[in-house]
């Protein structure tokens, strides 16, 4: 996802969500393990289901119900607080610059940063950061393709009976 630095070889895991419940368990599973200072970038196409992820971060994060989890698309960011916040952020209107501007990282070091369509900005995102990648492979199911730290992904493969190696 960085540009500026050279690949390094992440561990990832393939997994198909059935369905928007799938991938809501599959946000909720992911923020139950999840640190202050985490950051997951959330890529995949229009309805691809990074918002239902983020709902999903928001659960695991202990952030209230009561808290309506939308796309950040015109507020850029929002803050939902829980055990850890949740600050889910939306870069769909925005160029690398102006998002950099922001400091994300920097902003969210106390919770949780959840950011709909990072590739707009890769230079951005610390190494350690979880990448959800979403795709459609059905009216409604998803497909996830994750990357990350190796202890992160150990705990999601628990989960999960098939789960495939990218």
């Amino acid at each position: 996802m960085n540009k500026g630095r050279q690949e390094i070889k992440r561990p990832c895991l393939e997994l198909a969500l059935a369905d928007e419940a799938a991938t809501l368990a599959l946000g909720a599973a992911l923020g139950r393990r999840l640190r202050a200072g985490a950051v997951v970038l959330l890529v995949g196409e229009l309805g691809a289901g990074k918002t239902v992820v983020a709902r999903g971060l928001a659960q695991g994060l202990g952030v209230e119900a009561a808290y309506d989890i939308v796309s950040p698309t015109f507020t850029l960011l929002n803050v939902y607080p829980g055990c850890l916040a949740l600050y889910h952020a939306d870069l769909y209107r925005l160029e690398a610059a102006q998002a950099a501007e922001l400091e994300l990282v920097e902003e969210a070091a106390g919770g949780v940063l959840a950011v709909e369509w990072a590739e707009r900005a890769p230079a951005l995102w610390p190494a350690s950061a979880v990448l959800v990648r979403l795709a459609v492979s059905g009216e409604h199911s998803r497909r996830a393709l994750i990357s990350g730290p190796a202890e992160t992904l150990e705990a999601l493969q628990a989960m999960y009976k098939e789960v495939g190696r990218c």
